[in-house]
């Protein structure tokens, strides 16, 4: 009976809400109820120019209430909080092929832009 009510309960939900937009957030949060650290993308512009990327591996990344900014742990363990121009994308863990395609920059401790240290760490692994 118990099972009964929560399967009358999902179809009341499903029943409110479109079915992709509910597909869409349990892929965005990794489940049906609450939400799950995942693989994620991070990429943070100004003017047009990449000025930091995050490759983030078994992290929740969340998006701010009533803010543009999303918040998320690092890979040191820090708290992040990025606004304005960032593009977050989760992946999926068995897709690390993705995570090739690009490397971790932090335009205040480089000397190259973010273009230029992708093109030479190419160049390097390519020897």
């Amino acid at each position: 009976m118990k099972k009964l009510n929560v399967f009358i309960a999902f179809l009341i939900v499903i029943s409110f809400a479109s079915c992709e937009r509910i597909s869409n957030k349990i892929d965005r949060n990794g489940s049906i109820v609450g939400s799950t650290a995942g693989d994620w993308i991070v990429i943070k512009q100004s003017g047009g120019v990449i000025t930091d990327v995050w490759l983030l591996r078994d992290v929740m990344v969340q998006s701010e209430d009533g803010s543009d900014g999303w918040l998320f742990k690092d890979s040191r363990g820090d708290m992040v909080n990025v606004s304005g121009d960032t593009k977050a994308t989760r992946v999926k863990s068995n897709t690390s092929e993705i995570f090739n395609k690009y490397i971790e920059y932090h335009m205040e401790f480089e000397t190259l832009t973010y273009q230029e240290k992708l093109n030479k760490e190419k160049i390097t692994a390519s020897h």
